[in-house]
């Protein structure tokens, strides 16, 4: 996956990035997956499957154990001189399985939940990422927004000053309440202000827990992504196809489902009789026995099991488990058709957010002009103050909806390219 290509960032780089006070998206990835949590659980859920396929092999393998015994008796019958008796016995017993038939697919099950486990690993570390991104473009969204309250404080203020030269001056048409109205809208440009500025901080400080690092002082648009993110939605249903195919998550509902019917397999394995061998070597030494010496002896055990009758639980389990198997294949089957559906869908999101985003800069170019106009026409004395404060509000307003449209293209191309299995920092739809 291309999303293991971002690994390339190392972390000292995104560190420096973070000492100038700039961070770019691709090192806000990178940080996300080297530090959050989640990516070390999700590595760590490998390691505890992994562990699953060492215990399941281990029906094959021989066992090895050894054993002591001392044994002292307080009173010596044998002769009367000694106060006690003593003997000691030292074994080794070395076990090998020949036959377990149910043993098979419990192994073959245990290895798909492993492969199963890597490939949600791999989606769990891409969702993520993912986080990551949405999180740096909404507050690289915040940012403009707060940007584009700024300039409306600078203009409330400079239309304020200006008026209370115009009133000062007596310029017709000009009265206290035009100040008055000035004033009004320069103390809500103020609000404004302020209320983006905490909206800013939030959204810098949701980044910061994202990448598990110091909040970012400035963040470096991604303009490759933004294009991207504009670009003609190619057809759905070929989307979906290589959707079908990369997505990590299905790929891992379709290895769980592989395992749950090995792992159904193996109740009625259980009338197939189990053998072993084990070969013990003993010795031992006894006080009471002539010589007091050691000898030894060696003996081969097989043992064969052949449980008959169990009072129905393996077919009981053989039916919980096939029912189980079922549901791992609906579940499968469902993921598959939500799949489709989450690509259909974005890219319908996508398509109305680069519509909605042309509007949104013909609607900011009018109000731009609008502004000019009005304000040519304020200072003629052909319009009211209140005309010019409605037009500065409707420009503020416009190009909050364009900022938000833009970010809002770049937030549905991130979705479109997650529905499909993709990393978030590409930016070609393949």
């Amino acid at each position: 996956m291309v999303l293991v290509g971002v690994a390339w960032l190392a972390s000292s780089s995104a560190l420096g990035a973070q000492e100038t006070g700039s961070l770019r998206i691709e090192q806000a990835v990178s940080l996300a997956l080297s530090r959050n949590e989640r990516a070390r659980i999700a590595d760590l859920n490998v390691t505890v499957a992994s562990a699953a396929v060492d215990k399941a092999r281990t029906a094959f393998l021989p066992t090895l154990g050894v054993a002591g015994i001392y044994t002292q008796k307080p009173d010596d019958v044998i002769d009367p001189t000694k106060s006690h008796s003593y003997s000691a016995t030292t074994s080794a017993v070395l076990s090998q399985p020949l036959l377990n038939a149910g043993a098979f697919p419990l192994y073959a099950s245990a290895r798909r939940t492993l492969d199963a486990t890597a490939a949600q690993t791999t989606d769990d570390k891409r969702v993520l990422a993912f986080d990551a991104a949405r999180a740096f473009f909404t507050a690289l969204s915040a940012e403009a927004v707060l940007a584009a309250a700024n300039t409306r404080l600078d203009t409330a203020k400079a239309n304020l000053k200006d008026t209370q030269d115009r009133v000062a001056g007596q310029f017709a048409g000009t009265s206290s309440n035009d100040v008055t109205r000035a004033s009004i809208d320069l103390a809500n440009a103020v609000v404004e202000v302020e209320n983006d500025k905490g909206a800013t901080r939030v959204a810098y400080v949701s980044l910061a827990y994202t990448i598990n690092a110091p909040i970012p002082v400035h963040l470096d648009p991604p303009d490759a992504i933004l294009a991207a993110g504009r670009q003609t939605v190619p057809a759905a249903d070929g989307l979906v196809r290589l959707a079908i195919a990369r997505r990590p998550d299905l790929q891992s509902k379709r290895f769980l489902g592989v395992a749950a019917h090995d792992f159904a397999q193996e109740p009625l394995l259980r009338l197939v009789p189990t053998l072993g061998v084990s070969g013990t070597f003993q010795l031992s030494t006894d006080e009471t026995l002539v010589g007091h010496g050691f000898y030894n002896t060696e003996f081969v055990t097989l043992t064969l099991a052949w449980p008959l009758f169990d009072a129905g639980v393996r077919y009981a389990d053989k039916r919980a488990r096939d029912a189980a198997a079922s549901i791992a294949d609906l579940t499968t089957d469902e993921l598959a058709r939500n799949v489709d559906e989450q690509v259909r869908a974005a890219c319908a999101t996508l398509e109305a957010a680069q519509n909605a985003l042309s509007a949104a800069k013909t609607a900011q170019d009018a109000a731009h002009k609008n502004v000019t106009e009005t304000d040519v026409l304020y200072k003629q004395g052909l319009a009211k103050a209140i005309e010019l404060v409605d037009a500065t509000d409707s420009a503020f307003l416009a190009d909050v909806a364009y900022v938000t449209s833009e970010y809002g293209v770049a937030l549905a191309y991130l979705s479109l390219r997650q529905a499909m299995g993709l990393d978030p920092l590409g930016t070609v739809l393949q």
